[in-house]
């Protein structure tokens, strides 16, 4: 649909035709595909989002072409946006976790856009498909992958809490404690396979000291000392009681119920 630079319409809920005009400066009218309105307001309820900030929505073929593009891409169609998602608290969700969950809702363009992991491009094209990653080498010429839980390593199953809007930097507190220990894990906040991996390496038994009996306190809600004296060891029993999980120690598959 083609909107007049001035006008103010209420696309959806969350979305404003004002956010996708162009930046080129001049006064034109704006191309919007209702149809990536529909899936931006789905990408905005199951992430649990607070906000999604349109970096850059329509663009016309001039503007297209001075940003890099060829001047005829999908955004010159009104089929793009490039957006920031916000949690609950107001932090960043990674494009790690936005990649795949606009995936799972049938997103056919998509494309990490920075090596922060903030930045992502989302588009609705017809006759193709396109999953890229601007921070890798290749990652804009052409598809890097099929599948981005795959890609980043997101196991399905441990990203769902993170979808819930649940701030993710207890997850970073946790990669930073494991990094001292050796791992070599990015502080993306996602409870991925690659971090589920790196805790299985370790247990919290009594008598234990550290950040990590630190950070497991602070999830079990007792006094976070960095010991695991006899009230750790309790609370660590009735939290493997709770989820039906075996007791003495925690370790194993315990981590996975005690990150979610």
């Amino acid at each position: 649909m083609q909107y007049n630079y001035y006008a103010t319409v209420q696309l959806s809920e969350h979305f404003n035709i004002q956010e996708f005009r162009c930046k080129c400066g001049r006064v034109h009218d704006t191309v919007i595909n209702p149809e990536l309105i529909t899936k931006l307001e789905k990408l905005y309820s199951a992430l649990g989002c607070s906000k999604i900030i349109v970096t850059s929505g329509y663009r016309c073929p001039t503007h297209d072409r001075t940003v890099g593009g060829n001047g005829s891409g999908q955004h010159t169609k009104g089929n793009a946006a490039d957006i920031k998602c916000y949690d609950k608290s107001g932090n960043v969700i990674s494009t790690k976790l936005v990649a795949c969950k606009a995936q799972d809702l049938g997103f056919t363009g998509i494309g990490n856009i920075d090596s922060t992991y903030t930045a992502i491009h989302v588009d609705v094209r017809t006759g193709s498909k396109w999953y890229g990653d601007e921070a890798v080498p290749g990652g804009t010429s052409g598809s890097v992958t099929s599948d981005y839980y795959s890609y980043y390593s997101i196991a399905r199953q441990t990203a769902a809490h993170t979808w819930s809007g649940k701030v993710d930097a207890e997850i970073v507190s946790l990669q930073e404690v494991l990094r001292c220990k050796g791992e070599n894990l990015a502080k993306d906040g996602i409870a991925g396979e690659q971090t589920l991996a790196a805790c299985k390496k370790y247990t919290i038994e009594e008598g234990d000291r550290g950040d990590l009996t630190r950070w497991v306190q602070l999830r079990l809600g007792v006094v976070a000392d960095g010991i695991a004296g006899p009230k750790t060891m309790t609370a660590i029993a009735d939290f493997q009681r709770k989820n039906g999980l075996g007791e003495g120690y925690l370790g194993g598959e315990d981590w996975y119920y005690i990150i979610k």
